[in-house]
């Protein structure tokens, strides 16, 4: 038997292609102009060539590939005897009905356990936090699962330890929850300077773990089935 966690990505591949186990992939897909979100979609291996290119094939959703001709990479995420791994995937050439990329350098274990969506810009998911500083504030939640999600304030905020927040969603209902910081981080936007293109800090990225009753927990994995449903569709549009 492998061990897993010295697998190398040919070795991944090579199970992945015997046993005929789909991959996840998760794409960059513009919903309105301007306002990008991720898609996602499954396809199986093909074919293996040699130790330096993989062909997939068996796209789902509808239209998978087609939407996947404008990406330069996309996230692949795969299960293997209980382990999730992750890998970017890198020089695609796309065909007829099928995909040809680079065999990644690596695999790292994929972590997260839930499912993330990012919201509508036309329907945006609102969180509502009140640090001593500034009193009740809004933002536009840039991704939410049933137990976390990410937003970007213009300011730096005093959320220390546990906090109340509330969550709206598209529906208005809003649910309250505890919440704790788990990262904070720069947020970042391209820019053009004089000397070129590079990021510059347009806010603190915060992402929330979310510690939701179990009934208001049904009401965001609601959501999130509808949204992946709404994405699912927007895919097959292509």
């Amino acid at each position: 038997m492998i061990k897993l966690s010295f697998m190398k990505p040919l070795e991944a591949f090579e199970f992945l292609h015997r046993e005929q186990l789909p991959l996840i992939l998760s794409f960059p897909l513009e919903e309105e102009k301007g306002h990008v979100i991720t898609g996602k979609g499954i396809c199986f291996v093909d074919k293996i060539h040699g130790s330096s290119r993989i062909t997939f094939y068996r796209f789902s959703p509808a239209n998978l590939l087609n939407s996947l001709r404008y990406c330069t990479s996309f996230y692949a995420t795969f299960d293997m005897k209980g382990t999730t791994y992750g890998c970017f995937m890198t020089e695609i050439v796309p065909g007829a009905s099928t995909m040809t990329t680079a065999m990644p350098d690596t695999l790292s274990p994929f972590m997260r356990r839930f499912l993330r969506v990012e919201p509508s810009w036309k329907t945006p998911v609102i969180i509502y936090v009140k640090p001593p500083e500034y009193g009740t504030v809004s933002f536009e939640v840039k991704d939410i699962s049933e137990c976390g999600l990410g937003f970007v304030s213009p300011a730096m905020l005093d959320l220390e330890g546990r906090i109340f927040c509330g969550i709206e969603l598209p529906d208005r209902h809003v649910l309250l929850a505890e919440a704790e910081v788990v990262y904070k981080k720069d947020a970042l936007r391209s820019g053009i300077t004089l000397s070129g293109q590079k990021p510059l800090v347009c806010g603190i990225s915060y992402g929330l773990e979310l510690f939701f009753h179990s009934e208001d927990a049904k009401k965001v994995r609601l959501y999130i089935m509808q949204r992946e449903i709404e994405i699912r569709k927007l895919i097959q549009q292509w």
